[in-house]
């Protein structure tokens, strides 16, 4: 995706609504800019979700075959690959309308450990779009935020890479729910706001969304 001289004339005519419009009708234009673009790029990018796809996978093989600790690691590889990867690297690009700029800060901010420091972002961005509280979205069946759930289950994942500890069976199979929460309540509610959906194997195309991934 490059910067067109068509990027510059909508940056340009939006530099222009800031001088000579309200407030409220800037923001609507630029919503709907934000929108194109980030529709634009999973046009561009459809397999963007595939790998993420692919580590859940391994994620409930490595559970049915008894390697729990293993199957806890790959379920939190896919849910950052869901959130950096598949959610906020279209983000940052439809964000920022210079391409070199916006590789950059997807550079620096998907090879950063943690999520947290990105809730603000994505928060203001589905409130936008989705008109979803990403702050208070809980999983059925759980009384936890969704998104502390994700920052307890990647704590532990540490320690299993570097300290060696062992996990249960039962947190494997929490952390593949965990999963497929994300899937369905974060990064498929995105992607429903912009018209979009996931058929099986992760390829994002405007589709009926199947139920058994």
């Amino acid at each position: 995706m490059t910067y067109t001289p068509d990027d510059a004339a909508r940056d340009q005519f939006f530099e222009e609504l800031e001088k000579e419009l309200y407030p409220q009708h800037r923001e609507q234009a630029i919503e709907e800019f934000t929108r194109e673009r980030l529709q634009s790029f999973y046009t561009n990018n459809p397999c963007i979700a595939a790998n993420a796809f692919r580590s859940y996978k391994e994620a409930k093989s490595l559970a049915d075959h008894g390697h729990v600790s293993a199957s806890f690691v790959f379920s939190v590889s896919s849910i950052e690959q869901f959130l950096k990867i598949a959610l906020l690297k279209p983000v940052v690009y439809g964000l920022i309308h210079h391409e070199p700029l916006a590789d950059l800060i997807v550079e620096l901010t998907i090879g950063q450990s943690g999520f947290d420091r990105y809730n603000k972002l994505l928060s203001k961005l589905f409130e936008t779009l989705a008109e979803i509280d990403i702050t208070n979205v809980t999983r059925q069946g759980s009384t936890k935020k969704l998104l502390d759930e994700v920052a307890e289950l990647q704590k532990t994942r540490n320690k299993i890479i570097h300290q060696g500890v062992e996990v249960e069976e039962s947190e494997a199979k929490e952390a593949l729910d965990v999963t497929v929460a994300v899937l369905d309540e974060v990064v498929l509610a995105m992607l429903n706001a912009l018209g979009l959906q996931i058929e099986k194997g992760g390829r994002i195309v405007p589709s009926i969304w199947p139920k058994d991934i």
